[in-house]
């Protein structure tokens, strides 16, 4: 029954559809726009090219090898260094920011960080572990964040401590 009923109303809507008389449609079209003309704006004007003769020859060039200016040698034992000879933990092939930490896991007075990686995978790190690409250590582990201590080479060549954080991702 609700097919036929279906049928019947999709019949009626075609029907509706057929061609009547629609000669005022017609001539509506094609007398609504008659006396318009389309305006166009006009091209913009083209300025001729002028050239330009680059007359800087006897100043000096800034490629020339001069102009490098070379680092001084860090004395050794001059201080703060990163250890480059420890072997590398799986979180310091990843810049620190792309790290997330997504929860803490204890058991006594220890505590971890459970991190994600930008690679899908899950590590677990405690105060002492390294991670990030510039030599960074963890120093506390909380609830909320990590505390970090990286080691960077400043603009004179020299290693200094920065301290980073990661909070927790909610």
């Amino acid at each position: 029954m609700a097919r036929c009923i279906t049928v019947l109303f999709v019949s009626m809507l075609l029907i509706g559809c057929t061609e009547g008389d629609m000669r005022d449609l017609h001539r509506f079209v094609k007398e609504a726009h008659k006396d318009r003309k389309p305006r166009v704006e006009p091209l913009p004007r083209i300025r001729p090219y002028e050239s330009y003769s680059y007359t800087a020859t006897n100043l000096t060039d800034p490629f020339s090898r001069g102009n490098l200016v070379k680092r001084k040698p860090m004395a050794a034992g001059s201080g703060l260094s990163p250890d480059l000879d420890r072997r590398k933990e799986p979180l310091e092939q990843y810049p620190l920011d792309s790290l997330r930490m997504v929860g803490t896991l204890s058991r006594g007075d220890a505590s971890w960080a459970v991190i994600h990686a930008p690679d899908g995978t899950i590590h677990r790190a405690g105060e002492g572990n390294y991670l990030g690409q510039n030599f960074g250590q963890i120093m506390t582990v909380a609830d909320e964040k990590l505390d970090i201590k990286e080691i960077v080479q400043g603009p004179g060549g020299n290693w200094v401590e920065r301290d980073s954080t990661i909070a927790i991702v909610k």
